[in-house]
């Protein structure tokens, strides 16, 4: 019997055990309550032993002894539920449920999909946001120039076979807009706010270079919005209560997001050669509470991991620019920007650059991920008030952080996951 098959028993077995006992009469039982005990609990910085209680899916200040179950988690490390902030493996009936289950079964619970096309994202956008999935926000189609990227990427796929039901014609306006200068905007804003995004995500790549790229086809695929647009689009999205995600390229793109207003960068920099922050930059970043998601795992893409040179080079630059940000008390999230994979192997990279300790890597993972991605949500804390979401581990990740992949008990808004095991 696996681990998690003896936890979900056990758990069974003490709802039986206790429902409707309490303490000498001193305390109501609360039908529904569950309290979780023996559990060494992460507060951020470390884990020490406390009950959980747990009533209508959040954290409740209770005793146990009111509880109608008690899980003896039996010395098991409790850790907030983990996150991937940029991705774009769901949103479509494209490998869905298999998606949604790798996530699951790797504790994250909180996805961002930072560019997708909402005609197809509405026919499975049921299967998302509930106890026994994930939560997910979308970006819908990101502002971006013309010929600028991700139009190239769109029409390859378009091409394979990933979008059904649309063409080249109708790419635009589901797949991106197009947006060269106010006029543009003002005319395609109402649509954009018609598809009711999470949040927009605009395209800034390699700045520096926009009037020498804007009219060059050679750079089909590598440019992006004016920047001189980039403010006057914050100013729209924030007045219409949504937040911006800022995709970059260089550190002049940095620059140009925090100075607009950005709340979000959704990269690190430099994904093709050094490209370092400014520290006034970072600076200016971390006082206006501009976080970043790190992405930093792409360098293990064939095409640069088997160019030694180039890699070397990036790999620096990245240790640099998010040395640069950690210094400056920027908040850094854990996204990996790989619609194979999730945002497991974004954190073994980053625990492989030697910058951050375990707790630090937890807290990015989790806390700081789940709540750039949901800031008007109580999450990422097992304490009264938050959601009642956690994973239980078999291990100390701040020990061994290869902990994280040895979960025995997932619970979800108050509710424990039953996932089958890979392979079964």
């Amino acid at each position: 019997m696996t681990r998690e098959r003896s936890m979900r028993a056990l758990l069974a077995f003490a709802s039986v055990l206790m429902a409707g006992c309490a303490s000498d009469g001193a305390d109501e039982v609360v039908a529904g309550r569950i309290a979780y005990v023996n559990g060494q609990i992460f507060d951020g910085r470390k884990f020490q032993p406390a009950p959980l209680v747990v009533q209508d899916g959040r954290f409740v200040e209770a005793k146990v002894e009111t509880s109608a179950s008690i899980v003896d988690l039996q010395g098991g490390h409790v850790v907030p539920p983990f996150c991937e902030a940029h991705n774009h493996n769901l949103g479509s009936a494209d490998e869905n449920e298999e998606a949604i289950a790798a996530y699951l079964r790797e504790g994250i619970f909180y996805v961002g999909i930072l560019s997708n096309l909402p005609r197809l994202t509405d026919e499975v956008r049921h299967t998302y946001n509930s106890p026994a999935s994930v939560d997910v926000i979308f970006a819908n189609g990101p502002l971006t120039a013309s010929g600028g990227h991700p139009i190239r990427l769109r029409e390859f796929l378009l091409d394979r076979g990933n979008y059904p039901g649309f063409t080249r014609e109708t790419l635009p306006g589901q797949g991106y807009f197009v947006i060269d200068d106010e006029a543009d905007l003002e005319r395609l804003w109402p649509e954009i706010l018609r598809l009711r995004p999470d949040v927009v995500k605009i395209i800034l790549q390699d700045s520096q270079e926009f009037e020498r790229r804007r009219d060059d086809p050679a750079f089909f695929g590598q440019k992006g919005l004016d920047p001189a647009l980039a403010p006057l689009i914050v100013e729209r999205a924030h007045a219409a209560g949504l937040r911006v995600f800022a995709h970059i390229g260089s550190a002049e793109d940095f620059h140009v997001a925090v100075e607009a207003g950005a709340d979000v960068i959704a990269h690190l920099p430099a994904r093709d050669g050094p490209s370092p922050i400014d520290p006034a930059d970072a600076r200016a970043a971390a006082k206006r509470g501009v976080r970043l998601i790190t992405t930093a795992v792409l360098i293990e893409q064939p095409r640069r991991r088997d160019n030694a040179k180039l890699y070397a080079t990036v790999k620096a630059s990245q240790i640099e620019n998010l040395r640069t940000l950690r210094d400056a008390g920027v908040t850094l999230v854990v996204g990996s920007d790989d619609p194979r994979t999730t945002s497991t192997p974004e954190v073994q990279h980053l625990r492989g650059l030697g910058l951050f300790g375990n707790a630090d890597l937890l807290r990015m993972w989790s806390t700081d991920c789940a709540r750039t991605l949901f800031p008007e949500r109580r999450l990422g804390a097992l304490q009264p008030g938050y959601e009642a979401s956690f994973l239980v581990l078999d291990g100390d990740p701040l020990a061994d952080f290869d902990a994280t992949g040895n979960i025995r008990l997932r619970v979800k808004d108050g509710e424990a996951i039953n996932i089958p095991e890979s392979g079964e």
